[in-house]
This record gives C-alpha cells, sequence and structure tokens, in this order.
C-alpha cells in the first residue's frame, strides 16, 4: 500500500471520500511547493509510547493542550534543533512522508497541529521553529470540501 493510499484509507475510516483525501493531500503539498518546500520525507523525534499517544501522564490527567507533531526536512535541522533544544544526548529520528504524517495527523485528536519546520530561522516566543503548521481542524476543513 502506498502511502497516499494509507492515508486515503484512514480518511475513509473518517466519514471522507478518498477523492476528497487526495485533493487534500494534493492542496497541502502545493502550499508546500508554494514555500519551496519539495521534500518527500519528514523527519521526526521519537518519544516514549506515553507521550506519543497522549495518554494520561504520571498524575493520570490527560495532556491539557493540544500536541504538536514537529517535523523537519533534514536530519541536519532536526539535530541542531535537538542541540539548542536540549532533547537528550542522542535523540532518536523516524521518517515519514507526509501523507504518512497527515494519516497520524487525522488519528489522533490529541495531535493539533502538524509544523513542517524552516531549515533556518529564529524560533518563535514559544521555543519553536518558523515553518508551515498544517492544523487538524484545517486538514478536517481540507477533507470536507471547505477550501481555507
Amino acid at each position: 500500500m502506498t502511502d497516499s493510499s494509507h492515508f486515503s484509507a484512514i480518511a475513509q475510516q473518517h466519514g471522507f471520500s478518498g477523492a476528497a483525501a487526495s485533493a487534500a493531500l494534493a492542496a497541502i503539498e502545493g502550499r508546500l511547493a508554494d514555500r519551496g518546500v519539495a521534500t518527500r520525507r519528514l523527519l521526526f523525534f521519537r518519544s516514549g509510547a506515553a507521550s506519543a499517544s497522549g495518554a494520561a501522564g504520571p498524575s493520570g490527567a490527560a495532556p491539557q493542550r493540544p500536541r504538536l507533531l514537529l517535523a523537519f526536512r533534514s536530519a541536519d535541522a532536526a539535530l541542531a534543533f535537538a542541540q539548542r533544544s536540549g532533547i537528550g544526548s542522542a535523540p532518536r529520528l523516524v521518517t515519514l512522508s507526509l501523507a504518512q504524517a497527515l494519516a497520524v495527523l487525522l488519528q489522533r485528536p490529541e495531535i493539533g497541529a502538524l509544523l513542517i519546520a524552516d531549515d533556518e530561522g529564529p524560533r518563535g516566543p514559544d521555543g519553536l521553529p518558523p515553518g508551515i503548521r498544517v492544523g487538524r481542524d484545517g486538514l478536517i476543513d481540507l477533507l470536507a470540501g471547505v477550501t481555507p
């Protein structure tokens, strides 16, 4: 199964058509292309199972704010971010395609957005790099045929 057909299958499980999934994926790829992003694979930091799933923490409480899926276009950018942010001594990276990342965003309501970080640029006040943000609500709107 290709990554785009996997995303289509996930979209169909959520009540959207395969054609809507293809159109949404094409629209997001177009946004990326407009910004000069032509990468097929994105890099993500791998974290523990509980934090990755958005499960309750040690106190038993659910996360209070939506999680962010932070993607990098290159290993160098990801590792530079890890070093500046103090993310462990040996951060682990995993690669996903854009379609796979969108499938995760759709499947996990606790993830509020996908941020595809720019390779360069100053961090914002929240400590995150600048980049292209795809919100879960925006993805659902695209799948529903609503043009942003």
